[in-house]
């Protein structure tokens, strides 16, 4: 008899046991919406391993390789895994793929409001900004004559080839779009028509003095103009080769990659928050055709992160986005020539160790 009923204890605590890993590898799930929360309490923060998985914007990718060089000399029992990706795919890749990243870190904050709050996100934070230039180098044609009067001349000229990223996929195609709609607006002409809409299957229509762009979710090109990938930093690769004379960029891109630059007139750069009555005059939507689709305000450029529902290590993530913050991080990415917010913004229930 004693033996069974040590079989039978034996079996009892493996099947406790057995419920208690499943329960702690089991994302947190809403109960009305069926999808992962983002967990609320740290464990300790000295103890932190494992990987730390991040998806950002290809333009965030070179600082956050330093950052990340920095964490894993504080905390060598971590790995941080960078994901570059455009950030509307980054986002896609956690809403609709529901992949786990343990971080995202976006060139634009607002697209957590508009795809990821509530089911994916609670929180975010907004810390940098950047501008729109308009990238070169010495092999560029014209790259002699080009400067910030006769910028879009220079690119309709038959020999010149120019890109952009995909809207689709990546805030600074659609900033591209916009500064080229804006373009159209500020020195009245049809720059947007002769550079982009006469060679794609985006359309425009202007309404009450404003200027609505729709990019379908299938983008097709009808000539060798505009060259299109699916992220800005795609881009640079075949400037450097001359197979592309000019491409819209971040400045910090620019500054990274040590290309030549134009830099845009303060009512098309996206830099500056007092122009936003100009810059909100371009609306850009997005994915058109699918369930998928938004419109995007034009506004000065803001970058944003958040720990998403999808996450496994979220003290990892939290001190990774910690010394981000801090002095360290912001050291780092104004190096890169990514300025931080004279204030960083606050959205949600921000963890207070983010705001100390």
């Amino acid at each position: 008899m004693l033996w069974k009923f040590i079989a039978v204890a034996a079996i009892i605590v493996a099947i406790i046991i057995g419920v208690g890993v499943i329960f702690y590898m089991k994302p947190y799930i809403s109960s009305t919406t069926n999808t992962p929360l983002v967990p609320t309490i740290r464990t300790n923060v000295s103890n932190i391993s494992g990987y730390v998985i991040v998806f950002c914007a290809g333009s965030l990718y070179i600082p956050l390789q330093e950052l990340k060089e920095v964490f894993e000399e504080k905390f060598p029992g971590v790995e941080v895994v960078i994901e570059p990706s455009g950030s509307v795919m980054a986002v896609r890749k956690v809403v609709e793929l529901n992949r786990r990243c343990d971080v995202i870190a976006l060139a634009d904050y607002r697209l957590i409001p508009k795809y990821m709050m509530p089911n994916y996100a609670k929180w975010y934070v907004a810390f940098a900004t950047n501008e729109i230039v308009l990238c070169y180098t010495n092999k560029s044609k014209y790259a002699d004559k080009i400067n910030a009067d006769n910028w879009y001349e220079i690119l309709l000229r038959p020999d010149v080839r120019y890109g952009f990223s995909n809207p689709n996929d990546d805030p600074c195609g659609y900033r591209a779009l916009t500064v080229l709609g804006l373009a159209s607006l500020l020195y009245g002409e049809n720059i947007l028509d002769k550079l982009v809409l006469s060679r794609t299957n985006i359309k425009a229509k202007e309404v009450d003095g404003e200027l609505h762009i729709y990019v379908p979710s299938e983008l097709e090109v009808y000539s060798e103009n505009p060259v299109i990938r699916s992220k800005s930093v795609d881009l640079i690769a075949l400037l450097e080769a001359g197979a592309l004379d000019y491409a819209f960029e971040y400045r910090s891109v620019a500054v990274q990659h040590n290309l030549k630059f134009i830099e845009l007139p303060r009512e098309l750069n996206l830099r500056n928050p007092e122009m936003v009555n100009f810059y909100s005059k371009v609306t850009i939507h997005i994915l058109c055709g699918t369930d998928k689709e938004k419109a995007i305000r034009g506004a000065a450029i803001v970058y944003g992160m958040v720990v998403p529902s999808t996450v496994e290590n979220y003290d990892g993530a939290l001190e990774f986005i910690k010394m981000l913050l801090s002095s360290t991080g912001k050291s780092i990415f104004e190096k890169h020539g990514q300025p931080f917010l004279e204030e960083l913004m606050y959205f949600g229930d921000v963890p207070e160790v983010l705001k100390s």
